[in-house]
């Protein structure tokens, strides 16, 4: 190009060169290989213009995406969540005494799930960052088939301990997966509402689990398989079915989308472009991970994330609590239903809320957990013989806990930019949710029951901590907001285009094809997998 000078960014280095043309010119040009850009350059760059499509046209396209994608994740999470579940459901089954374990290595168990969720869960982001999304995610669901249904042979703690440390490793692809997948599909005025019809699914699987515990409760306690382990088979028998469905059905990203006709896929890909965020790069930037090391809010979503879970270890111990209520085994069954339901109601209203103001997914967040503060005080202030209000409390914690972490999820998904400072951040956050997963258990102990005052307490503690993450992640967004809007301001007051153009949406970009012919083209900067830092168009969602 003529007449241009070079204006290099070292965080850029590596990835593509950006350039600033004369002081007439008001638009970056970007110099750079097609590969460290995003996958939809190419099928925007070789499409044939089709203009936009209609309202009727992009509510029908939406539709479609939701019809297709939706349905198998909502599959996957309930299955996912109902195998998870098996070793609470299992407590009251037979699975303590069979294997004689104690209360500490029951729960460590649990914390076994999620150290090796923690382990894997960077090896999980890199491998979704190199690899096909849709068949990484669908080999690992059949690595946890086989780890789940081996469950069934043990009869010792070490035996478990592997099992469920294999299965932790397996499924922690799944929520770094729906994340992503969410992002590419979904505007981020939709991705909230999505996710928490995904997480409904929990409250799903709550229920089916309490039904098929009460069915094997009736297969005898002197019989084998014992019950427990009819429920390990039945659950390993479910999650052949997604299995199935993810392997000839899921897709990788919205370029290579079967169910999308070759028009679709351009305008499936060109409807996220507010987002700002891209679609996906299958190359890893070092300087992304940096920079995601040195974002601040980075750390405040892990926190979060690790406050959050503390909540982990009543679903551990739920169907173990219901029955020092004073109710037998069969209808402690029946009563870890309404827990379920109680989970659903409190993500229907949250995702309700959010269409209808959303920009709102801090106070949303905030005003969820009301109802599981309040059932932590009733559990810590009300007599333990009360039964029926401690059975309350229980249900108050499911209603109130959840929406609030899905509004978070989908803060994380919509307020991070560049493909490997995504997955970066994920994973990050996804640790310190781990991490939160592990400790859980551990101060639910024999000395502390049966009123169990301690753990309520430290849960409780748990909520408040929550809450202040959340409200020192929105002063920070609203600050950053602002910084960027003045900087805009400033530099319109001294008609400084280099400044400016840094805002514009758009950018040239310069690429050669296989022929050796440079392309020119005016593309969205979501394109250029920039990050949210580089991005100045880039604006924080609250």
């Amino acid at each position: 190009m003529n007449n241009q000078k070079s204006v290099h960014s070292p965080s850029r280095t590596g990835s593509f060169i950006d350039e600033k043309a004369d002081s007439a010119a008001s638009t970056e040009c970007i110099h750079g290989e097609l590969k460290n850009l995003d996958v939809g350059l190419a099928l925007i760059t070789g499409s044939i213009e089709n203009g936009d499509l209609t309202p009727q046209e992009a509510k029908r396209l939406r539709r479609k995406i939701d019809w297709h994608l939706l349905p198998l994740l909502f599959l996957i999470y309930t299955v996912q969540f109902i195998d998870k579940g098996t070793l609470a459901s299992s407590s009251i089954l037979g699975l303590i005494q069979d294997n004689s374990l104690t209360t500490d290595e029951f729960n460590t168990l649990s914390s076994a799930f999620y150290i090796g969720y923690l382990i894997f869960e960077w090896p999980q982001n890199w491998a979704m960052q190199r690899l096909p999304v849709g068949k990484w995610l669908t080999f690992n669901i059949f690595l946890w088939c086989i780890f789940l249904g081996l469950h069934s042979v043990c009869h010792n703690f070490g035996g478990l301990f592997i099992l469920r440390f294999l299965l932790g490793a397996s499924e922690g692809s799944m929520t770094a997966g729906l994340m992503l997948v969410c992002s590419m599909f979904y505007k981020r005025t939709e991705i909230g509402e999505r996710l928490g019809w995904t997480f409904q699914c929990n409250g799903l699987a709550v229920i089916i689990s309490g039904f098929l515990q009460f069915g094997v409760y009736h297969a005898g306690t002197n019989k084998h398989p014992n019950q427990w382990q009819w429920l390990m088979i039945a659950t390993t028998l479910i999650t052949l079915v997604p299995l199935v469905l993810f392997l000839f059905l899921f897709p990788d990203n919205p370029t290579t989308a079967r169910f999308l006709t070759p028009r679709e896929r351009a305008h499936a890909v060109k409807r996220v472009q507010e987002n700002q965020n891209g679609i996906e790069t299958k190359v890893w930037k070092r300087y992304q991970v940096i920079e995601a090391l040195r974002d601040p809010k980075t750390w405040l979503f892990a926190l979060f994330a690790g406050f959050a879970s503390l909540i982990g270890g009543i679903g551990v111990q739920y169907s173990i609590l219901i029955k020092s209520f004073g109710f037998t085994t069969l209808q402690t069954t029946l009563l870890s239903i309404p827990s379920g339901v109680a989970q659903i109601i409190g993500i229907t209203t949250a995702c309700y809320a959010l269409r209808h103001f959303p920009n709102s997914r801090s106070w949303i967040a905030v005003l969820a957990w009301v109802p599981s503060i309040t059932g932590c005080l009733l559990e810590i202030c009300v007599p333990f013989e009360n039964k029926i209000a401690h059975l309350v409390g229980i249900y108050l914690t499911y209603l109130g806990s959840s929406p609030s972490f899905i509004m978070v999820m989908s803060w994380v998904t919509s307020t991070v930019s560049g493909h490997t400072k995504k997955t970066t951040t994920t994973a990050i956050f996804l640790v310190g949710y781990s991490l939160g997963q592990i400790l859980c258990t551990q101060f639910w102990k024999d000395q502390y029951k049966p009123i169990n005052r301690v753990p309520w307490g430290i849960t409780l503690m748990s909520h408040l901590c929550s809450i202040v993450c959340v409200l020192v992640l929105r002063w920070h967004f609203v600050r950053e907001n602002a910084r960027r809007d003045v900087l805009r301001e400033q530099a319109e007051a001294a008609g400084n285009r280099h400044i400016l153009a840094m805002f514009d949406e758009f950018a040239m970009v310069e690429m050669t094809d296989k022929e050796g012919c440079v392309i020119r083209k005016r593309v969205d900067k979501m394109f250029l997998d920039l990050t949210d830092t580089e991005n100045l168009a880039f604006r924080y969602v609250l």
